[in-house]
């Protein structure tokens, strides 16, 4: 796999390059879930934070991080070219190539690195929990995800979802903020009533063995890594 580094490299620098995108590798333990995560490339603490918020939730749990930079966040994580809910922004739509990237060089690189973890779970936060969400949708490979504040809002998702099922088994996460939908943004303050009606379809869908809606307090940014922290949690603990 192109841009690969060798493993004793990564156990040396927590950091690998792997098909051309930056990755952060952290274990805890040995063997449990791998959780795979999109994280915003100019968060400065966004690491630090989320690893503490899950070490502190899972002391004497087993499971590894693979996070993944995502150099152009609207970009990278939109499964298909959608309007801007503000002007600065432009959903690019290629999500799929970020989704071939993590089945043909990210995945076969975490088996390699941690081959007695045994489920492969996709986590993320507003647009990455979105990306987390519409992989199940897509692709068999995963056991589940955890989609924190995901921005159920974009155009065409409600569209999207109702017309199909989880590509294999899975348990499914979701959670926002109580006072995400109070938004003068009326793209955005469509999230409440997407989330809604997210959480019914997967109760639905015959492949998802486990699903719930977490609402917690605040807006858009409030202790997101905390909230990200009991996706994986949850996940965790199945």
């Amino acid at each position: 796999m192109e841009d690969n580094v060798e493993k004793a490299n990564a156990e040396k620098a927590n950091a690998v390059r792997i098909g051309g995108r930056d990755c952060r590798v952290f274990r805890h333990g040995c063997g449990g879930p791998v959780f795979l995560w999109a994280f915003y490339p100019h968060e400065g603490n966004e690491l630090e934070d989320f690893r503490n918020a899950l070490e502190q939730m899972l002391p004497d749990a087993s499971y590894t991080v693979g996070a993944f930079q995502a150099e152009d966040w609207n970009r990278d994580l939109s499964p298909w070219e959608a309007p801007a809910a503000m002007r600065e922004e432009h959903f690019g739509g290629r999500g799929p190539d970020t989704l071939k990237w993590l089945e043909e060089e990210y995945l076969p690189w975490l088996k390699n690195y941690c081959p007695d973890c045994d489920r492969y779970y996709l986590i993320g936060y507003s647009l990455a929990g979105l990306f987390a969400l519409w992989c199940l949708y897509e692709a068999d490979c995963f056991d589940g995800a955890a989609c924190c504040s995901g921005s159920l809002w974009l155009d065409g998702w409600d569209v999207y979802a109702a017309g199909r099922r989880m590509k294999a088994p899975a348990d499914v996460y979701l959670s926002l903020g109580g006072k995400e939908e109070r938004t003068r943004n009326a793209m955005m303050a469509r999230v409440g009533d997407r989330t809604r009606q997210q959480e019914k379809l997967l109760r639905r869908d015959p492949h998802v063995r486990r699903c719930v809606l977490e609402w917690n307090p605040g807006g858009h940014f409030a202790n997101s890594a905390r909230r990200l922290a009991k996706g994986a949690a949850w996940l965790c603990r199945r």
